[in-house]
């Protein structure tokens, strides 16, 4: 019956996964990214600029997963991987004029979550994860972002990551579709008072919305 091969599929990994202390994957992603901008005291008294505003703009990564088995509910997993978007930023002015700035990032991103799993339900099993991830930006070296018209940014990051997804099990290998949040809790703006893009923030900080594919085995 297809019931009964659905939990034979679930046992069947969970039984070879027991047998060993971690799995590989690959790891497969789109999703949105903006910025949470502050802005600084210069703002704040200035007839220039009215508003800074930070739009979404669409990314995608790719990278490998590695997951350590706790128990068989339970599992520490890294997913080092390359994420390549693009945020946008609006300036309105005073004089009732706009500036859209697109802002290239290409960041390696090393995460360290633990992913909590549910029992098994037929071939499927639902789980959580929650962790924190550190990013480097690689592309801050780019000509386009030493541009007098590009805030600079900091090239390390650092935040929160959680979410949830389902895990589909196969004879062969588990599909993994999964929905995550990311925020930063580092300011990767770097002040600059000449750049007139730059002086009136005090703060830029990383938030994304991806929707991951992940193949395990």
């Amino acid at each position: 019956p297809a019931f009964a091969f659905s939990q034979r599929n679930v046992m069947e990994n969970d039984l070879k996964f027991a047998r060993k202390p971690y799995h590989f994957g690959i790891h497969l992603a789109a999703g949105l990214g903006d910025f949470k901008v502050k802005q600084n005291e210069a703002f704040a008294v200035s007839d220039s600029i009215l508003s800074i505003k930070s739009k979404y703009g669409v990314g995608f990564e790719i990278g490998a997963l590695m997951s350590f088995h706790i128990n068989k509910y339970l599992e520490l997993r890294t997913i080092p991987s390359f994420l390549f978007s693009d945020k946008n930023l609006t300036y309105e002015f005073g004089d009732g004029t706009f500036a859209k700035k697109t802002v290239p990032q290409i960041y390696f991103d090393f995460p360290f979550e633990l992913k909590f799993k549910s029992q098994p339900l037929k071939d499927v099993k639902l789980y959580l994860v929650a962790g924190l991830k550190y990013g480097y930006d690689i592309g801050g070296n780019f000509k386009a972002r030493k541009a007098a018209d590009q805030p600079r940014q900091f090239a390390h990051d650092f935040g929160v990551n959680y979410g949830a997804g389902i895990e589909i099990h196969f004879p062969l290998f588990i599909l993994s579709p999964e929905f995550k949040v990311f925020n930063s809790v580092l300011n990767i703006h770097q002040q600059d008072n000449t750049l007139p893009y730059s002086k009136f923030m005090k703060g830029l900080y990383n938030r994304t919305f991806t929707f991951s594919i992940n193949f395990e085995g």
